[in-house]
């Protein structure tokens, strides 16, 4: 791939996260921690609203990637949870390109809520599979 096939930056915008969100990933995932579907479990835990799974947003950031490079494209993807996003918080994620070898380009990611609040930070790598 060529170097205009990894674009400097990218971004994506997920959200705002509704309650349907939260309950869909909870089935597919298998995690129904009341922390993310009931209020008043969120309320006790000192949130004013259930929070986003950390995976949930890990999965808007593989998609990002994958909306932008093609379902195939993804190689490697590693994060690290670094806050948390509520119900209504719309999801903003951003790639920085810090490397490129042949048809392989490594990102830096981030996410952060429509709140300010930094979720994530991680690594990607992209290209073809050979």
């Amino acid at each position: 791939m060529s170097e205009s096939a990894f674009p400097e930056h990218i971004e994506a915008q997920c959200g705002p996260v509704t309650a349907i969100d939260l309950a869909l990933y909870a089935a597919a995932s298998g995690d129904h921690n009341p922390l993310h579907l009931d209020m008043a479990v969120a309320n006790a835990a000192g949130f004013d609203k259930p929070i986003v799974h950390g995976m949930l947003s890990m999965a808007y950031a593989g998609r990002m990637l994958t909306e932008t490079f093609g379902p195939i494209a993804l190689l490697s993807l590693s994060t690290r949870f670094i806050g948390v996003a509520k119900l209504g918080d719309t999801v903003v994620l951003t790639g920085t390109r810090t490397g490129q070898s042949g048809a392989t380009a490594s990102y830096s990611l981030t996410a952060r809520s429509s709140s300010g609040t930094d979720l994530l930070s991680g690594l990607a790598k992209v290209g073809t599979r050979t």
